[in-house]
This record gives C-alpha cells, sequence and structure tokens, in this order.
C-alpha cells in the first residue's frame, strides 16, 4: 500500500536517487511503498527539484485519464525500472560493476530515454523532451538523471545507508569531508546511535 507521497523524506540529492528511494527500505522485501499508482507518480516528479513543471503534471494527469490502461502499464514498468536503476546505482555506489544482464537493460532503457531529448537554445542552453505528455517522461526524466549521475559526478559520492540499522536507500553526499554515513539522522541516524549506545551499555553491565 502506497502512503502520502509527499509524507516521505527526499535526500537522494539527485532526481534519479530519489526515485529509486520511492520505496520505504531496500533491505526489506514488504517494505512500504510511497507510489501507489501513476498519479503518484507524477506528483512525486512534480514535487522533485527540476522535475515537473505545473503545466507538464497537468498534461500528463489528462493523458492517464484518457489512456487508464496504458498509464497503469507504465506505472507498473516504473516499479521494475526502479528495482533497475538501483541495482545499476548501488553497484557503482560499492565501486563494483552491475551484472552485465542489468547493464545490459539499463542501457536499453537509457538508450531510448535519452533519444527522446532535444536540445532547446536559451538562457542558458537546456535539454528538453520532443514529447511532454508523453506518459513515459517520468521514467524519461529519472532515467536522464541516472545516466548524468553514474557518467559525471564522482562516484566516491554516491552512497547507501548501511545495513543493518539503514533503510538501504541511496543518496549523493554532498558534505565537505564525505562523511555523512546515513540517508538521514532522523530517519535512520539517531536510531542506530540509539541503538549502539543502548548496546555499550548492556556491554558495560556485564
Amino acid at each position: 500500500m502506497s502512503i502520502a507521497v509527499n509524507s516521505f523524506e527526499r535526500v537522494g540529492g539527485r532526481l534519479c536517487l530519489d526515485f529509486v528511494n520511492t520505496r520505504g527500505s531496500h533491505f526489506e522485501d514488504s517494505a512500504r511503498e510511497y507510489l501507489g499508482d501513476y498519479a503518484d507518480l507524477v506528483a512525486w516528479l512534480r514535487a522533485c527539484e527540476g522535475g515537473l513543471e505545473a503545466r507538464q503534471a497537468t498534461q500528463l494527469l489528462a493523458q492517464a485519464r484518457a489512456h487508464p490502461r496504458r498509464a497503469a502499464a507504465v506505472f507498473a514498468h516504473s516499479r521494475e525500472l526502479r528495482g533497475l536503476m538501483y541495482r545499476v546505482i548501488a553497484a557503482r555506489a560499492q565501486n563494483e560493476s552491475p551484472a552485465r544482464a542489468d547493464l545490459d537493460a539499463f542501457n536499453r532503457e537509457a538508450g531510448a530515454a535519452l533519444a527522446q531529448r532535444k536540445l532547446v537554445p536559451g538562457a542558458p542552453w537546456q535539454w528538453s523532451w520532443n514529447e511532454e505528455s508523453a506518459l513515459e517522461l517520468p521514467l524519461w526524466s529519472a532515467l536522464a538523471s541516472s545516466v548524468d549521475l553514474l557518467v559525471d559526478e564522482d562516484p566516491a559520492r554516491i552512497k547507501q545507508c548501511p545495513a543493518p540499522d539503514g533503510c538501504g536507500w541511496l543518496f549523493y553526499d554532498t558534505s565537505k569531508n564525505q562523511t555523512r554515513r546515513w540517508c538521514s539522522m532522523r530517519m535512520c541516524g539517531n536510531g542506530a546511535k540509539a541503538r549502539a549506545f543502548q548496546r555499550r551499555l548492556r556491554e558495560a553491565s556485564r
């Protein structure tokens, strides 16, 4: 079951990482879902920095109402894509190579998405999309962000909230000394520190 799309923290620091983090934990099969349907997917991207403009969101929701089966299929694919992106980016965070099948699938998905981009002159010049009302636009945006992350960003700053106390969320560490450990202190860090303190007390009392 999904919960309100705006009730969770966006801590990834990059749009693609926040997309990957739209489930409560990467370490629990039964983790809660933050997105339950296509409308949630649009609302999520609308709330992200660099996401949808209000006009684009309105267009996408109108398309979803006009083509509910196709919207449902795109949403179902978003779950598969999220898992694929997680595996590829998590491997990069661990300085490992992803499984060949995952990399091949990611390249197919990313290639199809990037083929929909066009360069628009302006101040500054920027990328836009050939079809801004295409139901796949949220997925294209997440894929384009992930390509930028994997190609242009410092891989040492791509990190994962650790087990056993963390949730496995991915984030881009922008701290000066790259010392960030948790997705956020509120969500995982404070609880982990409290449990560690209790363990030390129990050990000291033995």
